[in-house]
């Protein structure tokens, strides 16, 4: 089949909604930013990229396209391969990373973090043969779109600077796919010589995670720890100065110390602090921080010197105090101490985000917002501060008849503590979801650990009994830890018993994580994910409220994102039509308006309400449920093949049960296309669920 001009770079055979996605893009880019919600699973980025391919050169645009975090720049590049293989378009793109993936000096040095391979990096330029033999060999002109490994590759080859060879290949890129901190921070000047933000649209993939981004950019935190150890660094230094600079920081750690005992004594352990009072008090002046600074330059450049990671706790807390003095008495910014395990902290804590964000997005021509948990799109553009946008929303892929969603009418974790009997009411819940999901993969996840440490010694007993394998996420597990357990997981679905994984909704497993057909088909949410009501989230909702008002800041700062990870969880089970959703949601809150609204389309359609004592038996039928459907649905097709007539009981949202004796035409997700006999009309039928079928012409 020909493609229309708006498909004209969609490298597959376009499913439902994505021409016509394509085109809303291509419409509307020019005239708004526009705000995408589509599920996991839609193709978001070949139907972006196709939209914007098809109109880039024609306005003279560049793309850029920021990922949350460095390790997913590639995804948009591979599509730009699949699209650059299936069309024959010429158009040059690459993933760019970072110094800390990219510098091969200090790869030799075994240096990992970024701030050690900045300072190496501005520190060795000029004698680093990399950098050097950058200006001196020859490398290729790329001609076709390129992977970060790539790029590495190619520079190893030619002994050659991978990361200042990103640079050079950014006047010959048509789009660029890198990390949100080049759009959210200063860093983007870097690329602006190539890539002027004025010329260029703007892609934010999983944009719902903005609001968070920002703040942990522009938030910072020293230690008790971090501070002993800076006093230590200047200890090494015998002059005059540095004795009388010591005297101030041991003055300031002192203060420091003071605040632990209010610490220790909150209810939270957790306090506002005032920062420039403890600067006073230790007699800090703006000579003594650049004096600071300067000494831990010393220090760094003395480490790098020795072969050692060029880090500095005097460094630090010079930045530390200064950032500290700069955005003092600005309304959402707050100073907090807390104690953390066996640690103490003081964070300056900036939670502004519409206020940073909303002067980013009109320096591009335009800016396109996608994710799967974008709703409501109101809200998510008010509290990035933009505006001049176009919403859309892709309904979700699946099989009605293949979803079934429960909400518990009769159990909560509101409150701080589980009490006693609703635990064993939890305990209940977890035997009968786990002993009627036998056949595939389930994941009970806890709205906190604090939650799941209460209820894992029955989840791992019932697991057990039932000789499935148990996976657990546990709080601060190593990445590596974490990978281990979900391919031991994932891998789980294809053995005689399928697995069982216990995570928390605000884990690492419950956004991001990929778990296609069996590798997890049933869940449980046990709570809410809201966010503990401490000293820090009542004053991230009374500042929201300060911004937005009364109903909306509540509403902004503590229930969507709550529902929103909720989503996101639930979101890791359907990825397609043909994929099968248990869904169990432990809480009876989730039937409150406010939060049942903020769901994902597919539990709003085919959500149930049920008692304890009713959930064993609802969950019995869902399987063999699926298995009748699925025979009809066969016995369907072959009459459509054959061209029979057939008498079809069946069940629809929006009339119920019926009996009709049709011609069945064609067969669509939740529809069938049919000519009614009474009147010989073509109709569209909704069918949410396939009871009897009858041939009864041939």
């Amino acid at each position: 089949m020909r493609k229309t001009r708006y498909m004209k770079y969609f490298p597959y055979k376009p499913r439902k909604y994505q021409e016509e996605i394509v085109k809303f893009i291509v419409d509307n880019i020019m005239d708004s930013n526009i705000c995408l919600h589509a599920a996991t699973g839609f193709g978001k980025t070949p139907v972006i990229l196709a939209a914007l391919l098809s109109i880039a050169r024609k306005y003279g645009l560049q793309i850029i396209w920021a990922v949350r975090t460095g390790n997913e720049t590639d995804r948009p590049i591979e599509e730009l391969k699949e699209i650059e293989e299936k069309t024959k378009a010429a158009y040059f793109g690459f993933s760019l990373r970072g110094k800390k993936d990219m510098c091969l000096l200090a790869r030799e040095r075994k240096l990992d973090d970024y701030e050690s391979v900045a300072y190496l990096c501005q520190r060795m330029r000029k004698k680093c043969k990399y950098y050097d033999n950058l200006r001196r060999v020859r490398w290729p002109i790329p001609r076709e779109p390129l992977l970060y490994s790539e790029i590495l590759e190619m520079a190893k080859n030619f002994d050659i600077c991978p990361y200042f060879l990103q640079y050079e290949f950014l006047n010959f890129a048509d789009i660029v796919s890198l990390s949100y901190n080049y759009i959210l921070t200063q860093i983007g000047w870097s690329i602006r010589n190539a890539f002027p933000f004025r010329n260029t649209i703007l892609v934010v993939d999983e944009a719902h995670n903005l609001q968070f981004a920002i703040m942990n950019l522009y938030s910072d935190k020293i230690s008790l720890r971090s501070t002993e150890r800076a006093i230590n660094e200047l200890k090494s230094f015998e002059t005059a100065k540095a004795e009388r600079l010591l005297e101030k920081l041991i003055a300031f750690h002192d203060e420091l110390q003071k605040l632990t005992d209010k610490i220790e004594r909150s209810k939270d352990k957790e306090i506002v602090f005032d920062p420039i009072e403890i600067f006073e008090n230790a007699d800090i002046t703006d000579n003594d921080i650049d004096s600071i600074r300067r000494y831990g330059s010393l220090i760094r450049s003395k480490l790098l010197e020795e072969g050692k990671p060029p880090r500095s706790s005097l460094y630090h807390l010079a930045n530390y105090i200064d950032a500290s003095i700069e955005t003092y008495g600005i309304d959402g910014v707050e100073f907090l101490a807390y104690k953390e395990k066996d640690s103490f902290y003081f964070e300056r804590w900036d939670m502004r985000a519409k206020e940073i964000m909303r002067d980013i997005w009109p320096n591009f021509a335009s800016c396109i917002f996608c994710s799967g948990t974008l709703t409501p799109i109101n809200a998510f553009a008010e509290t990035i501060g933009l505006e001049n946008y176009k919403p859309k929303v892709v309904p979700s892929f699946y099989s009605l008849w293949r979803i079934k969603s429960i909400i518990l009418t009769d159990v909560t974790t509101r409150g701080e503590k589980l009490p006693e009997h609703m635990i064993e009411k939890y305990n209940e819940v977890i035997r009968l979801f786990l002993e009627n999901t036998m056949e595939t993969n389930s994941a009970i996840f806890s709205a906190s650990y604090r939650i799941q440490n209460d209820l894992l010694p029955t989840i791992k007993e019932v697991a057990s009994k039932l000789d499935r394998p148990l996976f657990v996420e546990y709080e601060g597990m190593s990445g590596d830890e974490g990978r281990r357990i979900l391919d031991g997981f994932k891998q789980s679905a294809y053995e005689y018993n399928p697995g069982v994984l216990a995570a928390t909704m605000t884990g690492r497993f419950a956004e991001g994580a990929d778990f296609p057909g069996p590798e997890l088909e049933n869940v449980l949410l046990i709570g809410i994910p809201f966010d503990k009501v401490t000293l820090r989230t009542k004053l991230y909702i009374e500042y929201y409220k300060r911004v937005y008002g009364k109903e909306k800041g509540g509403f902004y700062a503590y229930i969507v994102p709550a529902l929103r990870r909720a989503a996101q969880t639930m979101g890791r089970v359907i990825r397609s039509e043909s994929d099968n959703g248990l869904f169990v949601l432990g809480d009876k809150r989730y039937l409150d308006a406010r939060f049942f609204a903020l769901l994902p389309d597919y539990i709003r359609d085919t959500a149930e309400k049920a008692q304890l004592h009713d959930l064993g038996q609802k969950l019995q039928t869902f399987y063999g449920d699926i298995i009748n459907h699925s025979k009809m649905v066969s016995k369907l097709k072959r009459a459509i093949k054959k061209k029979e007539t057939v008498k079809i009981y069946y069940e629809s949202q929006s009339s119920g049960l019926k009996w009709r004796e049709i011609k069945p035409v064609e067969l669509e997700t939740n529809y069938l296309i049919a000519i009614d006999l009474n009147d010989k009309k073509k109709k569209r039928y909704r069918i949410d669920k396939i009871i009897e079928l009858k041939v009864t012409r041939t």
